[in-house]
């Protein structure tokens, strides 16, 4: 799963990615850079804690930082064509006010910036559409199902209202259309809006209300954060930057809350496999029977499998923090393949090969 970093120039969206994945990119695909973030987690602090393992894996999600857009947020064709590439976007905008980072040219404000871009994504995808639904020649033929077609065509009625695919109410039959046509706005979208520190005390900066609104009307999660700060915090120990956030009324860092709010925009969870070698996060899709979620593990695991020892996180503290109380008291469960794996479960998979 991988997220595009995308905004104006000078925005802050390379910030961003360095803040995200400690600047150690993995590779530049497409002269693309793209790296890996770590998803801060308590539960795997504590279990790390509780097992002293020899090593301690923390969930992960992928970024790539793409070239910044024009100042009012145009989309060429090839730069949304790669886009597309993404499972979601997170659309970095500028508020702060930093003199020594000039604008490229006028200001703008981070709500009309983001809604250029909003509106960018939709006239891409509407150009897309009508070009579908346009009349073909005898000589091109038209080869789709009755399903495609009124899909298209509710795809056509809701960008004319100017509002993303994401919006629409879609059918389970649905979905796997619109992931064939690959649209724009059918993607996730997180917004991140790029602070100064005077900002961020204040908890107030031009077009807020109207950008916190359209997030809401939107359904995109909105984070606010300061990339000058962030960057002064990521030089910090622990405690260090817990009394840094106290002075800002935070509990967490700026980029902490961004790379747990894509987890989320992903439709994603975690679940746990603990011991003395290793203590780890691994990443599936929520609904995930445990047979797949085996195969996170390895492939063997899940063409063998047998059962899954399960208990989730909360049960396991409240037991003592112990596996042996809670085989002990019944309250380990063996379940089967078709157990859907819920978020914090902590997970020995019995398997032969």
């Amino acid at each position: 799963m991988k997220i595009g970093i995308v905004g104006p120039a000078l925005s802050g969206k390379t910030t961003l990615f360095q803040l995200l994945t400690g600047a150690s990119a993995t590779g530049h695909k497409g002269g693309i850079p793209q790296g890996a973030a770590r998803v801060p987690d308590d539960r795997v602090d504590a279990l790390s804690e509780i097992f002293n393992p020899k090593k301690t894996t923390y969930a992960t999600v992928e970024f790539a930082d793409f070239p910044s857009l024009g100042s009012s947020g145009e989309l060429t064709s090839e730069a949304a064509n790669r886009l597309k590439a993404c499972d979601a976007l997170a659309v970095v905008v500028r508020a702060h006010r930093d003199p020594s980072v000039p604008w490229p040219e006028a200001p703008v404000s981070p709500d009309k910036a983001f809604s250029s871009f909003l509106e960018e994504m939709i006239l891409t995808d509407l150009a897309q559409v009508e070009t579908l639904l346009a009349p073909k020649t005898k000589d091109k033929k038209q080869k789709r199902t009755p399903e495609e077609q009124r899909v298209l065509e509710a795809c056509q009625e809701l960008l004319e209202q100017t509002r993303p695919l994401s919006a629409g109410n879609w059918s389970a039959d649905d979905l796997p259309i619109l992931r064939n046509y690959a649209f724009l706005s059918s993607r996730p979208v997180l917004v991140a809006v790029n602070l100064d520190e005077e900002q961020l005390q204040e908890k107030d900066y031009e077009g807020r209300k109207n950008i916190v609104a359209e997030c809401e009307e939107t359904g995109y999660p909105l984070v606010e954060f300061s990339g000058t700060l962030e960057a002064e915090i990521s030089q910090m120990d622990k405690q260090e930057q817990e009394e840094f956030l106290a002075e800002y009324g935070l509990t967490e860092s700026g980029i902490a809350r961004l790379a747990a709010a894509t987890y989320q925009l992903l439709n994603l969870i975690s679940f746990f496999t603990v011991g003395e070698d290793e203590v780890r996060a691994w990443t599936i899709k929520k609904e995930t029977p445990a047979k797949k979620a085996a195969g996170k593990i390895h492939s063997d695991i899940e063409r063998g499998f047998i059962r899954a020892e399960v208990i989730n996180y909360t049960e396991f503290r409240e037991l003592g923090d112990s596996l042996k109380n809670a085989r002990d008291q019944g309250k380990l469960r063996l379940e089967g393949k078709e157990y859907l794996v819920q978020d914090g479960d902590i997970i020995n998979f019995r398997f032969n090969v």
